[in-house]
């Protein structure tokens, strides 16, 4: 957003960490339904740690060593669906979407969870009305930092991905904007930080996305 670079013309969002505080209660879910399918005790710390490997499928896999049915699936969406109301949307979000939103970006979502888990969070915590384009980390062949899935948002959008900004609180969302060529802001409101080479924007509140942006158009 500096230099010759193309002014930002819409924003896709990471959606856990980011918009939705969902880290205390996704990963229990994994947890217990790990263990109910008979694989081992794993803490939520484990889980978060194994986050990015991949979709709902390939995570469970991973802590139960086997290929996951889709029986398996079920019981994981069975418990999700039970803590989703539960799920807080961070502080000032929902000022910054209506922001975006009446300057005219188009808004959309890139997540590593499932387009099925994704969309009950959007639904249940009411961002959906303010986020139209959805990518669930199933609908990719890779996993972030692979770029595939912003891309697909970006197509889904209408905007080449060089006039996009992804906003996500994780080092592996930063890693993905600069693999596609958009633009990375950090979403640090969290306090999870990024652990690698740090975004050259940060926002510490979810309105400072705006004035970023702001600053970059003019």
């Amino acid at each position: 957003m500096t230099g010759s670079h193309t002014p930002v013309r819409a924003v896709v969002f990471d959606l856990d960490g980011t918009l939705v505080d969902s880290m205390a209660v996704v990963p229990q879910v994994y947890v217990d339904t790990i263990r109910s399918l008979g694989g081992p005790l794993v803490s939520p710390k484990q889980v978060v740690a194994a986050w990015h490997a991949g979709p709902t499928r390939t995570v469970l896999a991973h802590f139960l060593g086997r290929t996951v049915t889709d029986d398996d699936l079920a019981r994981y969406y069975e418990r999700l669906e039970a803590v989703t109301a539960t799920v807080q949307v961070f502080p000032g979000v929902v000022e910054m979407l209506r922001a975006l939103r009446r300057e005219g970006y188009p808004l959309g979502v890139f997540t590593a969870a499932t387009r099925r888990g994704a969309s009950r969070v959007l639904a249940t915590t009411g961002l959906g009305e303010y986020l139209p384009v959805l990518v669930g980390g199933d609908e990719t062949a890779l996993p972030k930092p692979a770029p595939e899935g912003l891309e697909l948002a970006c197509r889904r959008m209408g905007v080449p991905v060089a006039d996009v900004a992804y906003v996500g609180d994780a080092d592996v969302d930063h890693r993905c904007a600069t693999a596609a060529g958009a633009v990375s802001i950090q979403a640090s409101w969290a306090g999870s930080g990024v652990t690698g080479t740090p975004s050259p924007l940060v926002a510490r509140h979810p309105g400072e996305v705006v004035e970023l942006l702001r600053r970059a158009s003019r």
